[in-house]
C-alpha cells in the first residue's frame, strides 16, 4: 500500500480510451484498500460527470469515494517519504525515481498501470519473516504520533533469509515491480564496514522499481527498547538469569546512548572482540568501557589488547528467541497501548524507520463499497 499522486490530467487524458483501464486499474486498488489516491478534483468530477459507458458505475462511486477524502489524504504527502507520481505527461511505460531530498518519488505514466498486478498491495523484502512484524508495530507508532491513526497498514511480506534477501529482491524488481528492501547494517563498531546482507546493497539506494533502506543499527533488536527486553525476561522467568546482563547494557548505553545500536542482543558481548574490532577501526568500546572503571577492574582495557581465554569480560545476550518473545509480549496486550519510553536516539530511530515503513504501507482509512 502506498499514496499515489495524479498529476498533469487533462479532460482529454481522462476520456482517452488507452488510459481508461489504468485509471479504472488505479481507482480499483483504492477501493480495495490497497492505495491511497490524490488528484485534483477535476480528475474524479471528469470521471464522475464522464457520458455513456466510458467508465462503469463501479469506477464512477470509486471515484466519487476518493474525492471525498481528497482533503484528508492530501495533507499525507508532507508526512510520507514516499509516494507514486503518475504523471499523464508521460506517454510511456517508462519509471523514474525522484531524490526529493525529504522523501522519493516514482515517477511514471498511466501506462504503468495498465496491468492491474502493479497495483497490489506493496511489496516489502525484509530479511527474517518476523522483521516485517516489528516493522509494523514501529510504523503504528509514527502513525499515532501523526495522527493517522485512521489509515489501514498493509503490505506483501517477502522473507530474504539473510543472505538470499539481495535474490529475492532482485527478482521482485526484475519485472518492474514497486518493492521496498529493509536490511540491518550488521555493524560492530560505528567505522566498520557495512556487513552481512547490507553488503550487497551499498551501491545504491534505489535500483530499477525497487528502493533500498539500511538501517543504522547491527540488528533489528537493537531497536527493542530495555525496558521491553526487560519485561520479555520476566515472562520467560530469565530476568535473574540476565540480569547481569541487563544492568551492563544499561550502563554502557548510559554512557553512550548509540552503544546500543552495535553490541549483539542475540549473542552479547566480550571485551577480546571488542578491542579488536577498536584496533581495526579506531576507538570505540575502550573509551566507553574505562568510564566503568569504577565497577570494571580489568587491565585488558588500558592495554587494548585481551589475550585471557575466555575472554575475561564477558555477558551473555538475551538468545536467538529475543524478536519473537518481543512481539509475543507486545501482541498479548493492546498495539495502542504499547506506548515505551524511548531515549531520545532510539525514538529518532523509530521515528524515521516508522514514517519509511507507513509511507509503504498505508492505505485509506475504510473500504470502499465495491458495486
Amino acid at each position: 500500500m502506498m499514496l499515489i499522486k495524479i498529476e498533469n490530467a487533462t479532460k482529454e487524458d481522462v476520456l482517452n480510451k488507452d488510459y481508461i483501464i489504468s485509471i479504472e486499474n488505479i481507482l480499483r486498488s483504492f477501493a480495495e484498500e490497497k492505495h491511497l489516491l490524490i488528484a485534483q478534483r477535476a480528475f474524479f468530477k471528469n470521471i464522475i460527470e464522464s457520458q455513456g459507458d466510458v467508465y462503469s458505475t463501479s469506477s464512477k462511486h470509486f471515484a466519487s469515494e476518493a474525492l471525498s477524502g481528497l482533503l484528508e489524504y492530501h495533507s499525507i504527502i508532507n508526512q510520507v517519504s514516499f509516494y507514486v507520481s503518475i504523471d499523464f505527461s508521460i506517454r510511456d511505460n517508462s519509471f523514474s525515481w525522484v531524490d526529493l531530498g525529504v522523501r522519493y518519488k516514482f515517477v511514471c505514466g498511466p501506462l504503468f498501470f495498465s496491468d492491474s498486478s502493479q497495483l497490489q498491495k506493496t511489496k516489502i523484502v525484509c530479511e527474517n519473516p518476523l522483521d516485517s512484524d516489528f516493522f509494523k508495530i514501529v510504523a503504528s507508532f509514527y502513525a499515532r504520533k501523526e495522527s493517522l491513526s485512521g489509515c489501514s497498514i498493509n503490505f506483501i511480506a517477502l522473507n530474504g533469509g539473510g543472505g538470499s534477501t539481495k535474490d529475492v529482491f532482485d527478482r521482485t524488481i526484475q519485472n518492474n515491480e514497486i518493492a521496498f528492501c529493509i536490511v540491518d547494517n550488521d555493524k560492530k563498531h560505528p567505522r566498520a564496514p557495512f556487513g552481512g546482507t547490507s553488503a550487497h546493497f551499498i551501491k545504491s539506494k534505489t535500483n530499477k522499481s525497487g528502493l533500498v533502506e539500511i538501517l543504522d543499527v547491527h540488528e533489528i533488536e537493537s531497536l527493542v527498547p530495555f525496558e521491553t527486553i526487560e519485561k520479555v525476561l520476566s515472562d520467560l522467568n530469565l530476568l535473574v538469569k540476565k540480569q547481569e546482563s541487563l544492568d551492563f547494557f544499561k550502563k554502557i548505553c548510559s554512557i553512550d546512548e548509540s552503544a546500543k545500536f552495535y553490541f549483539d542482543h542475540k549473542k552479547g558481548f566480550d571485551l577480546k572482540t571488542a578491542l579488536e574490532l577498536d584496533n581495526t577501526h579506531g576507538d570505540y568500546w575502550r573509551p566507553i568501557l574505562k568510564k566503568l572503571n569504577d565497577d570494571i577492574q580489568c587491565d585488558c582495557i588500558d592495554s587494548k589488547k585481551c589475550d585471557c581465554k575466555p575472554s575475561c569480560l564477558t555477558y551473555d545476550g538475551f538468545g536467538d528467541g529475543l524478536l519473537s518473545n518481543t512481539l509475543k509480549h507486545i501482541n498479548q496486550g493492546s498495539l495502542r497501548r504499547y506506548n515505551p519510553p524511548l531515549s531520545p536516539k532510539l525514538y529518532d530511530k523509530w521515528y524515521a524507520l516508522g514514517k519509511n515503513f507507513f509511507s509503504w504501507s498505508c492505505g485509506p482509512c475504510k473500504k470502499s463499497r465495491l458495486s
